[in-house]
């Protein structure tokens, strides 16, 4: 074993005591992130609400969750990197999602999450078409995300400032 690996392995395991120590705790492990598993999901009517109540159930997965999620979804298209011709070469996909999480007898949670997807402008329509669709399952998967990652979060300090 060389300097550099020990001294790497030392550091790490150094790392993860002061980490301890501080009370830290990963998101998903926390009491937040395992309720949400099995979210019973109100989408509203748009195609891209449909992606992304798809990629909430892939990345959230099966469970008992007691929560309920509604959310709408607003996505616009803008123009970037124009020709002389007044055609796009660029596109830029920016999708914003407002969402209330409710649950008996829990203050309910709310927000807004944007995200935005960039995708390329192919000559062939066809090809277009493609990337556009690609987009949105990016933009979909991305809030999924951002939507989880924000839940459990705001589930976490409403435990911790109820257990205070």
């Amino acid at each position: 074993m060389n300097r550099r690996s020990l001294f790497l392995g030392v550091s790490l395991i150094a790392a993860s005591l002061l980490s301890a120590g501080c009370g830290f705790q990963p998101l998903y492990g926390s009491a937040g992130f395992s309720a949400l598993p099995g979210l019973e999901i109100e989408a509203g009517d748009s195609r891209q609400d449909y992606m992304i109540e798809q990629a909430l159930d892939r990345f959230l997965g099966q469970g008992g969750s007691r929560y309920r999620l509604a959310f709408e979804t607003n996505a616009q298209e803008q123009r970037l990197g124009v020709s002389a011709a007044d055609r796009a070469s660029r596109f830029a996909l920016l999708v914003t999602t407002s969402y209330l999480l409710t649950s008996s007898g829990v203050e309910p949670i709310t927000g807004r999450i944007t995200e935005t997807v960039y995708f390329d402008a192919p000559q062939d329509p066809y090809a277009l078409i493609t990337a556009r669709a690609d987009a949105e399952e990016r933009a979909a998967d991305l809030i999924a995300r951002s939507l989880a990652r924000e839940l459990a979060a705001a589930l976490q300090r409403q435990s911790q400032q109820s257990a205070s």
